[in-house]
């Protein structure tokens, strides 16, 4: 007669010790099926929480690059609108060095003349 502390396993004097050990294994079989589906379903558990960071992750970068992507296309829109500003600038600037070249070239040409005419003048 074998005895165990644990009553489930309590071995009555007219078994078998085959039939014993056929119980036992499968009480043993049973036993770690249990486990194997617990410890399946805690690594399952991981699994899902590890997915839902990286999900998370995911948002957050999507979130930093559509804002630096607003950023970028405001900064953009500066740069072109400093381009144009800068553009109308120096066209007036060249327009007016023009209109002002003009007005001294004239001038010259005024004083050359008075200075031909002017000898001229004195003679008639």
């Amino acid at each position: 007669v074998v005895s165990s502390p644990d009553p489930k396993h309590f071995q009555a004097p007219s078994r078998d010790p085959m039939a014993q050990f056929e119980v036992e294994k499968k009480e043993h079989e049973i036993k770690m099926r249990k486990m194997e589906q617990e410890m399946e379903e805690v690594f399952e558990m991981k699994v899902q929480e590890k997915m839902q960071k990286l999900r998370e992750i995911e948002a957050d970068l999507n979130r930093r690059k559509e804002q630096m992507k607003k950023t970028l296309e405001q900064q953009q829109q500066e740069l072109n609108n400093k381009r144009r500003q800068f553009d109308e600038d120096k066209r007036h600037f060249e327009d007016e060095h023009q209109k002002y070249m003009e007005e001294v070239e004239a001038t010259i040409r005024a004083g050359t003349m008075d200075k031909k005419g002017g000898g001229k003048k004195k003679g008639k």
